[in-house]
């Protein structure tokens, strides 16, 4: 004969509901201070955590709620060893019967915990005033806290004693997600990628079984890395995604690009490794230079990057971006000579063109200067490199009028960015954009290159919609 469900003592209920728990555990558990010290009593010693805290209104505290539960954990006291004593449990001061009491409460429970992460903490969605349990759902969700509730079978809108069962509410991710998923692909396509990357790590951790939401937060994070100018960061990033056998279908058709910038992160962090201390050498630098597959990485990661601040309107930055463009060409060209600009030595070049100083100083006259100069002692400045190159008659600049450089960099060099207070309109960066496409193009055929198949692999790869 079936034992009454009201004559069921308290252990025998808790050894029912203990077989519901499984291997759930947390090491904090919030929980509200309702009239309930039966749900609230099966969760403490259910779960069994390191840390209980209860968020109790003026009626729960003044009625003996917390007696209520001692005297139900003293039942099972035989069955459970409790890892949090009644006396260690935290109760925040005040009544907290509304939403905004609740998160005033949690708050206090979280600065005092906050040595634990987000996901080892609980809340207790059961029992308590709507206004409460809705307070506590929604931070719990913002505040990526676990929610756990105590089911029940009903007769006439009550209980049925023995019952009870542990549960967790699904995660409206698994519904929404692919709503936020598209947000985070908008973000990417409109080169938001710390935004991007935050919305698919959420999502990868949240939604079981989409594998390719850490796939695209990998790559929204190797991208803004490498925006970033961190190419050593990036190329791990990058190496994650594609460790990855097979794609999503949008990046597998994109794998040969995917591959080779990875390629290109390898180069640039072989430039960065050898020019970036603090007293490079300069046979480092001139053989970094002279390395052609290192230039167009770093070239391309720059272009790339101006292209990208131009779309979003950043206009100022691009053309700072593409400035050092063009100061990379002429740098890569006097390297072939011998020459770098940080730290000028003629030597060499002097031996192929011993009258360079006046050729330089005959340039200078074709280009309307009043006060000329011989060849430069320390650094050399844009325009100065590019009036070198056209001393040296090098073919990057070879019947091609260089004062264009000078013309057009006078926007830049004005700008809020450079050396001057205003912005660049968008008219102003086409004209400068168009300079510095024009040396590209003349690069490109020199060393006989598609350019085309160089931006391609600096075009960072958008995500399908």
């Amino acid at each position: 004969m079936t034992q009454p469900a009201e004559s069921l003592s308290f252990s025998e209920v808790f050894q029912r509901f203990r077989t519901t728990v499984g291997n759930h555990t947390f090491r904090g558990l919030v929980l509200v201070g309702t009239l309930q010290a039966d749900t609230s009593s099966l969760l403490i010693a259910g779960l069994n955590p390191e840390r209980v805290a209860f968020l109790l209104t003026d009626l729960s505290r003044s009625g003996g709620f917390i007696a209520q539960c001692c005297e139900r954990l003293a039942e099972i006291a035989d069955q459970v060893s409790l890892r949090c004593a009644p006396d260690d449990w935290f109760c925040p001061h005040g009544d907290h019967s509304d939403v905004l009491s609740v998160y005033t409460g949690l708050r206090a429970v979280l600065d005092r915990w906050s040595d634990l992460d987000r996901h080892e903490i609980a809340v207790d969605l059961t029992g308590g005033k709507a206004t409460m349990t809705v307070g506590l759902a929604k931070a719990a969700h913002v505040l990526r806290l676990a929610s756990v509730y105590v089911d029940s079978d009903y007769d006439k809108n009550r209980p049925i004693r023995g019952t009870q069962r542990f549960a967790m509410p699904q995660d409206p991710y698994l519904v929404f997600g692919d709503l936020e998923a598209a947000e985070a692909r908008r973000l990417h396509n409109h080169h938001d990628y710390a935004g991007a990357e935050k919305i698919f790590r959420d999502l990868a951790q949240r939604v079981p079984g989409k594998q390719e939401y850490a796939i695209y937060a990998d790559l929204s994070a190797a991208y803004l890395a490498w925006d970033s100018l961190a190419p050593q960061q990036a190329e791990a990033a990058l190496d994650c995604v594609l460790a990855h056998d097979i794609l999503p279908a949008d990046l597998q058709k994109m794998r040969t690009t995917l591959e080779a910038q990875r390629r290109s992160l390898a180069r640039l962090t072989a430039i960065n490794q050898r020019l970036t201390q603090r007293n490079p050498q300069t046979s480092d630098a001139l053989a970094a230079l002279n390395d052609l597959d290192q230039v167009l990485a770093l070239l391309g990661s720059l272009h790339g990057a101006a292209l990208r601040r131009a779309a979003q309107g950043r206009y100022d930055v691009a053309a700072l971006m593409r400035y050092r463009c063009l100061e990379l060409l002429s740098q890569h060209r006097l390297a072939t000579y011998g020459v770098w600009t940080a730290e000028p030595s003629f030597d060499a070049v002097l031996q192929r063109v011993p009258d360079l100083n006046e050729r330089y100083r005959q340039v200078q006259r074709t280009q309307g200067f009043r006060k000329l100069y011989d060849l430069p002692e320390r650094s050399i400045a844009l325009f100065d490199g590019y009036m070198l190159l056209q001393a040296l008659d090098d073919p990057l600049v070879r019947g091609w009028n260089i004062s264009e450089v000078r013309q057009r960099s006078y926007v830049r060099n004005t700008s809020i960015l450079a050396h001057g207070f205003r912005p660049i309109s968008r008219q102003e960066y086409d004209q400068f954009a168009s300079l510095v496409d024009e040396v590209l193009d003349r690069f490109f055929a020199l060393n006989q290159l598609s350019r085309q198949a160089w931006e391609q692999i600096y075009q960072f790869v958008p995500l399908a919609d």
